[in-house]
């Protein structure tokens, strides 16, 4: 199994002072410290969100990706996710080709329909056409990297009329793409007929819950006909590790619900996509615990993996959210070097 870190971006005070750890300039900077300690730990990803008019603030992360670029030579680089129907595919498409250059063709993107539903507001779109744009973008920005010059004409943008979008990818082709969804049958049997990969948002469903969605995913991909060396399920996970398990759980467990309260309070605000306004419909108070939570000492959190792994029938990458609800930087590099020193080899020992 591989490993990837994941941050979504929140910049919140900690709940036990009050008082905010770093400046908004200081936590971009840890971000970029952070995806350096990941290569040097062994993760072989790094995944950034993309959030707007909020405390998630990072409203750009091909740009913070682009740094990371700067200072990194192995671990990939992608977004988890880039808002599909919000963002004009060309400008997609021509800034991930951009990392890809500077990356030397490590660059990967993710996409999704969003978290909140002020962003269609921002951008000066009807929510009720989100499906429909995200389509169009998706097939569009396939085109723009597959394809030399350009003739195509949709409902939601400009034609384009013989135009050759430069610069290029690393490759030449389409850089790796994601699918991330919670719940849809559908978006998993797409990811898979199109070849892509499927990032199950397991922090929000239970791991057994996401295994259809998983098991759908792989027979839509088979079906196609592509090569299964390319077929990924990834799961995601808030991560916590400590030597003292109790100690673990008595630390972190108030940053856990400060970052629930904050995502909470903000979707009471700014409202749900459909999609996730329809999956929350069905879960429980989402201040509970669930089992996206992975708290504890190594053994704790290896066994919480090997489970999840168990219940969702396999996934080929675990992806860990480690900086969520104020936490500090030296508790979270901390807290990710001992993952990577006890967990990480543990895990893939037990699976062998």
């Amino acid at each position: 199994m591989k490993f990837d870190l994941i941050t979504l971006g929140d910049h919140l005070p900690d709940p036990h002072t009050h008082r905010y750890h770093e400046s908004q300039a200081e936590r971009h900077q840890m971000w970029i410290d952070m995806g350096v300690l990941a290569e040097e730990a062994g993760f072989d990803a790094v995944w950034v969100g993309e959030h707007h008019c909020s405390d998630y603030i990072v409203s750009s992360p091909q740009m913070l990706l682009a740094a990371l670029a700067m200072r990194t030579r192995r671990v990939r680089l992608g977004t988890a996710v880039s808002i599909l129907p919000n963002n004009d595919p060309v400008r997609l498409a021509e800034d991930f080709a951009t990392l890809d250059l500077l990356s030397m063709g490590r660059a990967e993107i993710g996409f999704g329909a969003g978290f909140t539903a002020h962003t269609f507001q921002l951008f000066g779109q009807d929510i009720n056409q989100s499906d429909e744009i995200s389509a169009e973008n998706l097939a569009l920005i396939q085109k723009l990297w597959n394809e030399h010059e350009i003739h195509w004409e949709g409902k939601f943008r400009a034609p384009i009329r013989g135009l050759v979008i430069e610069p290029r990818t690393f490759s030449g082709r389409a850089i790796p793409i994601s699918r991330a969804t919670a719940a849809s049958i559908d978006i998993a049997r797409e990811a898979g007929r199109a070849g892509h990969r499927l990032m199950l948002m397991t922090v929000v469903r239970s791991f057994a819950d996401a295994k259809p969605l998983a098991a759908a995913y792989r027979e839509a991909y088979r079906a196609a006909g592509h090569d299964p060396a390319g077929m990924v399920v990834s799961g995601i996970a808030y991560v916590y590790v400590h030597r003292d398990g109790r100690h673990a759980r008595k630390f972190w467990h108030p940053y856990r619900d400060n970052y629930r309260a904050f995502a909470r309070a903000l979707t009471r605000v700014r409202g749900l996509t459909r999609g996730l306004n329809e999956l929350y419909a069905t879960l429980p108070d989402l201040m509970g615990e669930r089992e996206g939570d992975f708290c504890g000492d190594p053994a704790e959190v290896t066994d919480k993996i090997l489970k999840a792994h168990e219940d969702m029938g396999g996934f080929d990458k675990f992806i860990c959210y480690f900086d969520l609800g104020g936490i500090s930087r030296a508790d979270t590099f901390a807290s990710i070097d001992l993952f990577a020193e006890a967990v990480m080899p543990a895990v893939n020992a037990a699976l062998r």
